[in-house]
C-alpha cells in the first residue's frame, strides 16, 4: 500500500507538472533596429512545437532589456529575470551554464565582412595580409565574444556598451570597421542607410573565425529541463528538414549577395573555443561551397 501512494504522488507530480507550460525568458533586441536574433528564435520556437507531445504546451517571454553582459550575469542568479540565451562558445561559459551544443546557425556568425565609413573605402584595397589590418582600428560591443578574439589577433579593438552607438561612432571616425557576421550586415546596413548615408559595406574582405553560437539555459535543475527540450526539438527540426528551411529562408540570399566566396580570406584562431567544438558533427557546420 506504501509503494501503491508513493506511485500515486510521483504520477500526480508528473502530470501536474506537465500541465504548467514551461516559460523560456529570453532577451528581447536591444533596439527597435536590432533584428540579429530573429532566426534564432525561429528555431526556438520550432524545436519546442515539435516537442509538445512530450513536454506539453510552453511559452516564450520576452524579458527586459539587457546587454550582453547584464544577460550573462542574469544567467547565473538564483532568481533570473532571463532563463534561455543566445552567445557563442567559450571555455568559460561552459563551466558556467548548459549549452545545447548544436551551432544555432550552422557556425556562419564567424564569418564576417566589415561595415565601414565610405571615406574610408580605399584604405581596404590595399589591405592582403592580416599586418595590413593589424593597422587599422575595430569596433566591437563591450562583452562580445570577438573582442578577445580580435584582440589574440593583434588587432586594434575599441568597444561599446550600447549597440546602435556602435554604428554612430563608425560614423564619426571613431575606429575604421566594424566587422559584422554574413547574416547580419545587409538588415543592418538597410536599416540604417537612410539615416546614416556615410556607411557602407566593404566589398573585398572576408574574415573568419570559428564562432559556434548555442542556446544556453542556467546550470540548474529547471535548466536541465528547459535545455532536454530544446536539444531533442533541434535534432526533430534538423531531421524533419524544418532546420535547413528555416536556414535557407533567412540567410540563403543574404549571403550570395556579399559574394563571399571572391572575397580575400582572412582566417583568425579562437582561444577560447573549448574542446568540445572539435567532437561536433560536421553536418553541423555550413559549407561555404553551397554559396
Amino acid at each position: 500500500m506504501k509503494y501503491f501512494f508513493l506511485t500515486l504522488i510521483f504520477i500526480l507530480s508528473f502530470k501536474s507538472q506537465a500541465s504548467v507550460p514551461m516559460t523560456y525568458f529570453y532577451h528581447p533586441p536591444e533596439s527597435p533596429l536590432d533584428v540579429r536574433y530573429n532566426y534564432h528564435w525561429s528555431i526556438l520556437k520550432s524545436a519546442l512545437d515539435v516537442t509538445q507531445k512530450k513536454y506539453g504546451e510552453y511559452e516564450m517571454k520576452a524579458s527586459v532589456f539587457m546587454t550582453e553582459d547584464r544577460q550573462v550575469r542574469e544567467l547565473l542568479k538564483r532568481e533570473s529575470k532571463l532563463n534561455t540565451m543566445i552567445r557563442e562558445t567559450s571555455v568559460e561559459f561552459e563551466k558556467k551554464f548548459l549549452p545545447v551544443r548544436i551551432p544555432i546557425d550552422r557556425n556562419l556568425i564567424g564569418y564576417r565582412v566589415l561595415l565601414i565609413n565610405k571615406k574610408d573605402r580605399e584604405l581596404f584595397k590595399n589591405v592582403n595580409t592580416l599586418e595590413d589590418l593589424k593597422k587599422l582600428s575595430f569596433g566591437q560591443g563591450a562583452g562580445w565574444g570577438d573582442v578577445e578574439i580580435l584582440k589574440a589577433a593583434g588587432l586594434n579593438v575599441v568597444t561599446e556598451v550600447y549597440y546602435d552607438k556602435i554604428f554612430e561612432n563608425l560614423r564619426s571616425g571613431q575606429f575604421t570597421a566594424f566587422p559584422r557576421s554574413v547574416t547580419e550586415v545587409q538588415e543592418e546596413f538597410d536599416k540604417r542607410k537612410d539615416k546614416m548615408p556615410e556607411l557602407m559595406i566593404e566589398e573585398s574582405i572576408l574574415l573568419y573565425y570559428p564562432l559556434p553560437t548555442y542556446f544556453w539555459f542556467p546550470a540548474t535543475e529547471e535548466g536541465k529541463r528547459l535545455r532536454a527540450r530544446v536539444k531533442e526539438g533541434m535534432e526533430m527540426i534538423i531531421a524533419n528538414g524544418e532546420f535547413d528551411k528555416l536556414f535557407d529562408q533567412h540567410y540563403r540570399a543574404k549571403i550570395t549577395n556579399l559574394k563571399i566566396r571572391k572575397r580575400k580570406f582572412f582566417r583568425i584562431d579562437n582561444p577560447m573555443l573549448p574542446s568540445s567544438v572539435t567532437q561536433q558533427k560536421k553536418q553541423f557546420w555550413v559549407d561555404l561551397n553551397n554559396f
